[in-house]
């Protein structure tokens, strides 16, 4: 995961982060170009209209001046009448901000009576001359504050020019109007002179209005109308043109409301951007987060929150290669914990393995890392140096901490027996964390066959046996395919016959590694490996041929006994896998008793009364092995449906006549049997005497080395 996932996760992200980007880009590129274009047509509109107006304004007010001169020329002897005249029109014109005639001595009536003398003496000298002339701005008299324009006509009579009419106007007033009227957006500039005359936006800075006006004439002498970019990415624009008299009027798009709506969706996309970025960084983080959570997960015991196997590896090969320190792991497993489960229940197990964590977690002086690695396997990590003997009583301690008694859900007092063992890594020790914990864990295993101390440490001569073990087991794993397995049989007597009447087949392994080699070092080996699924099969299939050629052979009510194992009882295929045998081998189901010891009613009852039963129901009868060595012996003979019961040679040991306590014992086990309807067989007899006593209290039949050890195939015939 560390090394798919967080990378995988980081390129989705990032792929989601750069689309999204890609997309906003893209969609701000197209509204900008759009709104750039509309901004860039409205703004042009707005400039032909008051360039037009300015144009039409003008040309109108000259036109409406020559008529007005032709008829001063008329009244212009009478004063008063002349007087009353231009108050007349300049009250019929608002767009003039003031009329008045000019004499030829350069005095001035105003519309409204006053005189004053003419400021603008250029534009009076060529009217005087017979041209229509309009002034340089000029501060206007009834107003200071409004700058006018002057538009000078002559006024003619008798071919001879006898005054001038002036008309003042004021374009700001004009502009502004126009501006106020129309539905364009856009701030107006009115120029003159290189001199910004008005402009249209309260807000516009002087400094702004100069900066502007200066790319306007700037641009001018190029051409007489343009356009100034100013930002093409914010539609920035400034349209020039110019107007009647030598006015310059342009629009400047900075007041367009869609450049703020562009500004506010730049911003805007910025915010979708930064927050899919937040998101996409939030994501990751949480994912690491996830990740550390799960590989914390994957090194952590659920039940006890402790370390497991993964984490114990990694700490190990931390202290050896990374801090280079040695350390010392100390693995305890706890004898036949399952045992507990299955009589107490799991709550009750679980609550034991909690407290077994924390006695191992706090029970040490030392620095150490306690871990739960399977089952009731726990290890503990001593960092640093130390000797064997300091390991050694380390262990004992850890030991003597786990066998003091602990308290169940229900009250009830659980002593636990617990094995150990023992590994020294050193910083120049060969080999990884794995191996390591291989080797404490056959120390381990060697540990339960001690009888003087329940913990083994891990020595060069371990290491050794571990060797030969592993060789062991290899040679054992390809027995069956080299044929080195064969199937021994040892009589069973009846004393009511006065015969034998069935064999017990045992399993010998003849290894041409090890020779001979005894069933009590292989069996346990191919149970705890799972061999035993397959060599059982082989067992049960071998037994099969062999007592139906015995009973084609004449003998047709002999039986041969098979020892089958808890785990061949309890593997689902296992009812099916024994139907094949039969049909393969043509065997009669009476011809096979299955012996099974009590183990495996500890194991799980259920399901051994439902495979005892189908077992009967094929027609298999079955014997209940090794009576007498567990602590639920008397249970099981009426929980499962056995037909023969074999009682262990223990009994045996101190059967000395009829009147001794093993007999009575003996005696009370045979009428209980035959009570509930089984034959008891006993195993282990060696002597006549014993003979006698067990024929005399009632035994059914017996098995010993007194008639025969296991033999071969046609010996065993010859006893018949």
């Amino acid at each position: 995961m560390r090394t798919t996932k967080k990378p995988l996760a980081l390129i989705i992200l990032s792929l989601v982060f750069v689309v999204t980007v890609l997309f906003l880009v893209n969609e701000y590129k197209s509204e900008r170009t759009e709104t750039s274009e509309a901004v860039y047509k409205e703004t042009g509109e707005l400039l032909d209209d008051v360039a037009d107006e300015a144009n039409r304004f003008g040309n109108e007010r000259v036109g409406e001046l020559e008529l007005i001169a032709k008829y001063i020329a008329i009244i212009a002897d009478d004063k008063e009448e002349l007087q009353s005249f231009l108050k007349q029109q300049n009250s019929k014109m608002p767009f003039l901000a003031g009329l008045g005639f000019i004499s030829p001595d350069g005095e001035i009536m105003a519309a409204d009576g006053s005189r004053f003398s003419v400021k603008e003496r250029e534009a009076f000298d060529r009217a005087m001359s017979g041209h229509i002339t309009t002034s340089e701005l000029f501060n206007f008299e009834q107003n200071p504050d409004l700058q006018v324009t002057a538009i000078s006509v002559p006024v003619n009579k008798d071919g001879k020019v006898i005054g001038v009419l002036s008309g003042v106007i004021s374009m700001t007033d004009i502009i502004h109007r126009l501006v106020s009227d129309t539905s364009l957006l856009g701030t107006v500039y009115l120029i003159k002179n290189e001199q910004v005359v008005y402009t249209s936006g309260d807000e516009i800075s002087e400094a702004d209005s100069i900066h502007k006006s200066q790319r306007i004439l700037d641009g001018i002498p190029n051409a007489p109308s343009g356009v100034v970019v100013e930002d093409e990415k914010s539609a920035h624009y400034l349209f020039y043109k110019m107007a009647w008299n030598d006015w310059i009027t342009a629009v400047d798009s900075a007041g367009h409301p869609d450049m703020e709506k562009m500004s506010a969706k730049r911003w805007h996309y910025t915010f979708i951007a930064c927050l899919v970025l937040i998101m996409s960084i939030g994501s990751y983080l949480y994912i690491l987060k996830l990740e550390k959570r799960q590989r914390r997960a994957a090194r952590q015991d659920v039940l006890t929150q402790l370390g497991n196997l993964v984490k114990l590896e990694e700490d190990v090969n931390y202290f050896q290669q990374e801090k280079q320190e040695s350390s010392t792991i100390i693995l305890l497993n706890l004898l036949e914990f399952k045992n507990i489960n299955n009589w107490a229940g799991y709550e009750s197990g679980n609550q034991i393995l909690m407290k077994v964590g924390k006695r191992l977690s706090d029970g040490l002086v030392e620095r150490h890392t306690t871990y739960r690695i399977g089952g009731g396997e726990f290890a503990v990590l001593l960092p640093g140096n130390r000797t064997r003997k300091q390991a050694e009583e380390i262990t004992a301690n850890l030991c003597d901490l786990i066998q003091r008694p602990f308290e169940s859900v229900n009250h009830e007092t659980i002593r636990l027996k617990v094995y150990a063992g023992i590994r020294n890594v050193d910083v120049d020790s060969k080999g990884k964390a794995t191996q390591f914990i291989n080797d404490v864990v056959f120390a381990c295993q060697e540990a339960r066959r001690l009888t003087e101390t329940p913990y083994a440490y891990f020595t060069d001569k371990l290491e050794q046996l571990d060797s030969e073990r592993k060789l062991f087991v290899k040679e054992l794993s390809d027995a069956l395919n080299r044929g080195e397995f064969k199937l021994v049989y040892q009589p069973i007597f009846s004393f009511k016959d006065d015969k034998f009447v069935s064999f017990e087949s045992l399993l010998r392994w003849d290894s041409a590694e090890f020779g001979m080699v005894s069933p009590l070092e292989f069996i346990p080996l191919l149970e705890e490996s799972g061999m035993i699924l397959e060599v059982g099969d082989w067992i049960i299939q071998e037994a099969a041929l062999q007592v139906r050629k015995w009973r084609s052979e004449g003998f047709s009510e002999l039986y041969v006994t098979v020892n089958v194992s808890v785990k061949q009882l309890l593997d689902e295929s296992f009812i099916s896998r024994v139907q094949d045998i039969l049909l393969e081998t043509k065997a009669s189901p009476d011809s096979l008793v299955f012996e099974i010891t009590e183990s495996v009613v500890v194991e799980d009852s259920e399901k051994a009364l439902q495979t005892v039963t189908k077992l009967n129901d094929l027609g298999i009868s079955t014997a209940l092995d090794d009576f007498g060595t567990g602590y639920s012996s008397l249970a099981i003979l009426s929980l499962l449906p056995f037909q023969y019961l074999k009682v262990d040679r223990s009994f045996l040991d101190d059967l000395d006549s009829t009147d001794s306590q093993a007999a009575s014992v003996l005696r009370g086990i045979v009428s209980i049997a035959s009570g509930l309807g089984q034959v008891t067989i006993m195993e282990g007899v060696e002597t006549k005497e014993q003979l006698d006593v067990l024929k005399e209290i009632g035994a059914d039949r017996i098995q010993g080395y007194y008639f025969s050890k296991p033999v071969p195939p046609n010996q065993a015939f010859k006893l018949l």
